[in-house]
C-alpha cells in the first residue's frame, strides 16, 4: 500500500473512531443527557418558609427573585411580603406545578387559622425555592396568591462546562395597597 493509500485509511478510521465515540455519548453540552453534564431533577419545590406574622405600621409589598442555573437545573428563591386578609390568617401549604413545556405557577394561599386572633390583619414574609430543568428555557414563572397572579417572572438559563449565566424579566401586578419592586440576581 502506498503513503497516500494510508492517509485514506488512517483517515476514515479516525472519522469511524470519532463518529462512534460522539453516538454513544451524545452531546457534548452540558444539557440533559450530554457527555459531561447529568440528567436534569424534576421540577420541584425544594424549600418553603415563612417569618413570623408582624403588625408593621406601614406595609410595603415587596419582592425579590434570587436564580442559580448549572448544567442540570435552575433554581429559583422568590421572596414577598404578604399583607394577610384578617388577623386569625396564615400563609398555608404552597402548591407548585408544571403548566406547559416550560411554564410553572408556584400558588401561596392564605387561610384562616385557629389560633387566637392579633390585633391587627398582619403582614408575613414568605420565601419559596423551585427547581425547573435546565432544558426548559426560556422558562416563565408564575408566582400566585390566592389564585390570583402577583408576579410572573420570565427566563432564560444559558449555563456550560465554562461557567453559566441568568437573565431574568419579571411583571408584578398588585392587589395589596402599597408599593411594589421585584430585585432580580444572577
Amino acid at each position: 500500500m502506498n503513503r497516500r493509500g494510508l492517509v485514506v485509511v488512517a483517515a476514515a478510521l479516525a472519522l469511524l473512531v470519532t463518529g462512534s465515540a460522539v453516538a454513544l455519548a451524545g452531546p457534548v453540552s452540558g444539557g440533559p443527557g450530554g457527555l459531561l453534564g447529568g440528567a436534569s431533577d424534576p421540577p420541584a419545590l425544594l424549600h418553603f418558609d415563612t417569618d413570623e406574622v408582624r403588625c408593621p405600621d406601614d406595609f410595603s409589598a415587596n419582592s425579590s427573585t434570587s436564580v442559580v442555573a448549572d448544567a442540570e437545573n435552575t433554581e429559583i428563591t422568590y421572596s414577598r411580603n404578604v399583607s394577610l386578609p384578617g388577623p386569625s390568617h396564615a400563609i398555608g401549604g404552597p402548591t407548585f406545578e408544571r403548566v406547559n413545556e416550560s411554564a410553572y405557577v408556584l400558588d401561596v394561599p392564605t387561610e384562616e387559622t385557629d389560633a387566637a386572633p392579633r390585633s391587627c390583619s398582619g403582614v408575613v414574609r414568605y420565601n419559596g425555592t423551585v427547581r425547573i430543568p435546565a432544558g426548559d428555557d426560556p422558562w416563565t414563572l408564575i408566582v400566585k396568591q390566592d389564585g390570583e397572579t402577583v408576579t410572573t417572572l420570565r427566563g432564560d438559563s444559558d449555563s456550560s462546562l465554562l461557567g453559566g449565566s441568568t437573565s431574568v424579566s419579571g411583571s408584578v401586578s398588585a392587589p395589596d395597597s402599597g408599593s411594589n419592586s421585584t430585585d432580580s440576581s444572577e
